[in-house]
């Protein structure tokens, strides 16, 4: 694919495929201050009782997220209201209830457990969570600490993110793979080497990840079988070096012309349907996107995320979509099995590069998760939103700290979108018994476009993806 310049990108810090201990690099340390937020990890531990009766979850503290065996000395049980038991990885791909993937990026990792504890806590009977960490963008050590406290996680998976290395076929930034990735990620230099696959899976394997993936090269479209056929080759090795115990799944980034070309998709859907070895899929997609955390607009992709998802539940192939965000939701209502999202613009969709041209002293947006009416808006249109007959006031956890607060805390807006995200994805299911999951989702977004059609908003702010997704339910 040329990689001619396009305009200048309107939107601010996507944080494109950052390094973790290149965020300095980039972002001013004042701005990575978030004394808010912090806060929440000073609080008391709190601790509540797993309903089968054989640990407890910590929900506040500097353990929350995780499952505790046993209390700490001198800590009691501060709510009567147990926990659910986390499932296991194979139940949670057999269940009927919805995966919800939190990815870890560089900033304000330390936060993720604490969310996906409370999320586990309120709506673990609803939802099956899973942990993403990206090798490429952290040591080792840290990525393992994240997936070992994460312990409410049914899924455990490290991303290899082996698409870094297909720039000619991805619009990726001018470095996919900054100084600091080369070192945590080694295997991504070594590709000529015969045990290259077996390097892949091994650095999974290090961190602790219970699902491994295959290496998931980009698929390029202008050379489609050639591309397949590689793919499933490495996909094919990978799977004849597991272990006994051990799931794989296939994974496979595509650029958006492999679904939204009808000729393409066929093609794609044909191969998966031929190579049913492989199980579980785990598909990024990459898609061109003209505002930060804005769903994908485009008609035929949505169609193609509808077909590839269809042919997974037909087949019985648990379907993930890392990184789709409000669009992975979208998917639950035609079959897929999970989604994944993080706190970055960048987790929410695998997006194409687009340049940005700096502008001097230019600020963060300020963006916040109307979960009302499936969009994110400027915080600035929040008053307008919420002045407006039949809102509903978020009751998370982190909304009155957030405008409490005289500084605005993206921290703590991204813990919101986050916990309200996992809200939703427990609605489908709780939802579910008229019309299924395709019912349930349908009613979200009617609701929501009936709900924001007449709201006073600003061009950039007006939720334009719910005509077609519901035109296409």
């Amino acid at each position: 694919m040329p990689h001619e310049e396009p305009d200048p990108m309107p939107e601010d810090l996507l944080n494109w495929l950052e390094d973790e201990d290149s965020l300095t690099d980039v972002v001013d340390e004042q701005q990575l201050e978030d004394e808010a937020a912090n806060a929440y990890l000073d609080a008391e531990d709190e601790y509540v009782p797993i309903d089968d009766g054989k640990g407890y979850l910590a929900v506040s503290g500097t353990e929350a997220g995780s499952i505790l065996s046993a209390l700490p000395p001198g800590s009691t049980v501060t709510e009567t209201a147990s926990a659910p038991t986390v499932v296991s990885r194979d139940s949670s791909l057999t269940g009927d209830r919805p995966i919800y993937l939190v990815h870890r990026g560089g900033r304000n990792a330390e936060l993720l457990p604490w969310v996906m504890g409370e999320l586990h806590h309120k709506k673990g009977r609803s939802i099956a969570i899973g942990a993403v960490a990206n090798l490429p963008a952290a040591k080792g050590e840290k990525l393992g600490g994240f997936l070992r406290q994460a312990s409410v996680a049914a899924l455990r998976i490290a991303d290899p993110q082996c698409y870094r290395l297909d720039e000619k076929v991805l619009r990726l930034s001018p470095s996919p793979i900054g100084k600091r990735a080369w070192g945590y990620a080694p295997y991504l230099s070594t590709t000529e080497d015969t045990d290259w696959v077996l390097q892949v899976l091994d650095a999974q394997r290090a961190i602790g990840a219970n699902l491994l993936l295959t290496p998931g090269r980009a698929l390029d479209p202008d050379t489609p079988q050639a591309s397949l056929d590689s793919a499933f080759q490495e996909a094919d090795e990978a799977l004849a070096l597991t272990e006994r115990g051990e799931r794989l799944a296939l994974n496979l980034t595509l650029p958006s012309r492999w679904l939204s070309s009808e000729a393409l998709r066929n093609r794609l859907l044909d191969q998966i349907l031929d190579q049913d070895q492989f199980d579980v899929l785990y598909i990024r997609i990459q898609w061109a996107q003209a505002k930060a955390f804005a769903p994908t607009e485009d008609g035929d992709l949505l169609m193609g995320i509808k077909r590839l998802s269809n042919l997974c539940a037909d087949e019985g192939r648990p379907l993930l979509l890392p990184q789709t965000g409000i669009t992975g939701w979208f998917a639950l209502a035609h079959g897929a099995a999970g989604y994944g999202l993080g706190f970055s613009g960048s987790e929410q969709s695998f997006a194409e590069y687009a340049f940005r041209r700096a502008r001097k002293g230019q600020q963060q947006a300020q963006r916040y998760f109307e979960k009302q009416m499936l969009h994110t808006v400027d915080s600035s249109a929040h008053d307008v939103v919420r002045s407006s007959q039949g809102y509903v006031d978020c009751t998370c956890t982190y909304c009155p700290q957030l405008f409490r607060n005289p500084t605005w805390s993206h921290a703590l807006a991204a813990l919101h979108h986050l916990y309200c995200m996992g809200e939703l994805t427990a609605r489908v299911h709780e939802d579910s018994a008229r019309g299924g999951r395709h019912g349930a989702v349908r009613r979200i977004v009617a609701n929501a476009r009936r709900w924001s059609s007449e709201l006073p908003l600003g061009t950039n702010d007006v939720p334009r993806h719910l005509a077609s997704w519901d035109q296409a339910l």
